[in-house]
């Protein structure tokens, strides 16, 4: 208990968290626009993801749900050896709770869990500059916790319905100038060779996918590794949330596009595709153009307005620029809190990791 709040394992009240959350982000961001991150579909197949409802905590007074904190179990491989790891997300809380210490004993209880209960070997966190959670966090990298800077990441935006975006997001008259500018906004040319296939990824695509993405253990500096098949299913194929395209060439799995649906809250409603995991490695440089201008298209034909893409470094980017990509001024950093007093980061140029 925490001065009458009882803090423990998330009760499931999806549409009580997503409430809650939008009141706390209306509250930090006013009108200005932010995805929807506690859409109830996205949080189950999160807590699916996890498969242990231990790792999702929350703070309750009575049925009043006030602060939440998602922690994701997965594999990562550094320096030539794999670490079990948590990815931690979603931190929020009501406003009103707000330098009470309230945030801080949630994140205390999470840190208890992933360190005594399931000893893992560091968390990943995601913070985005002047956002109340990074302010959090400095706090208890004052008080000398082992917390690491990792990566520093910038966004990547391409549009597919301008009016409908400047709308939503409020553009000013210069970003919708710059962004025409820069062939932003315009849709691709059909232009798929015919040696490449893109089509709905199959179950049966599972086990060539699995082994494409875990080529990046050792070639990326921190890299999650996949180690069941049923593992990477969770994650790629659940509709309405995560979809993937496979490529393929001569009938065989070359490259796949796995992205989020998210729903941006503007001054109106739209669903954007965050790109999740990504491998085109194989590809010639115009076969990746080919590929990406195919996918905007199919993104379009589902009423997308637009793709989100960060720095991860994971793999080259030029070709995304070439499809007219372009950056925009918003970043967050990636932290790494260590359980485990051996582990010893260095700042990284590339992370194969999902950003959430």
């Amino acid at each position: 208990m925490f001065n009458g709040i009882s803090i423990e394992p998330f009760r499931g009240d999806l549409e009580a968290l997503e409430k809650m959350a939008h009141r706390a982000w209306r509250d930090e961001y006013g009108m200005a626009s932010f995805p929807n991150l506690y859409r109830p579909d996205f949080v189950r197949y999160l807590l699916e993801i996890a498969a242990d409802p231990k790792h999702f905590v929350a703070a309750y007074r009575g049925d009043e749900i006030l602060a939440f904190l998602g922690n994701i179990p997965r594999t990562f491989h550094y320096q030539g050896k794999n670490y079990r790891a948590i990815l931690s997300c979603l931190l929020v809380s009501r406003q009103e709770y707000a330098r009470q210490g309230l945030a801080q004993a949630v994140i205390k209880e999470a840190v208890r869990i992933n360190l005594e209960i399931a000893h893992y070997d560091f968390a990943l966190l995601y913070l985005e500059s002047g956002h109340r959670s990074s302010r959090l966090i400095e706090k208890f990298r004052a008080e000398g916790q082992p917390l690491q800077f990792l990566k520093k990441m910038s966004v990547l935006g391409r549009v597919l319905e301008l009016d409908r975006v400047a709308y939503s997001e409020g553009l000013k008259c210069w970003e919708k100038a710059a962004i025409k500018i820069w062939g932003a906004h315009r849709l691709p040319k059909p232009d798929l060779g015919r040696d490449l296939v893109l089509e709905e990824f199959q179950e049966s695509d599972l086990p060539a996918a699995m082994n494409l993405l875990n080529q990046y253990a050792g070639k990326v500096e921190l890299a999650r590794v996949w180690l069941g098949l049923e593992e990477l299913k969770k994650e790629i194929l659940y509709p309405g949330v995560s979809s993937t395209l496979a490529i393929k060439k001569e009938g065989r799995l070359v490259a796949l596009l796995n992205y989020l649906e998210h729903e941006h809250l503007g001054q109106s409603p739209e669903r954007w595709a965050w790109l999740n995991h990504l491998y085109l490695d194989s590809l010639e440089p115009a076969e990746k153009i080919q590929v990406i201008n195919r996918f905007l298209l199919h993104l379009f034909s589902r009423g997308i307005v637009g793709v989100v893409e960060w720095s991860k470094g994971y793999y080259s980017q030029g070709f995304l620029y070439r499809s007219h990509f372009f950056p925009y001024f918003r970043h967050v950093n990636l932290l790494a809190w260590v359980f485990q007093p051996e582990l010893v980061f260095r700042p990284v140029k590339g992370v194969y990791e999902v950003q959430i």
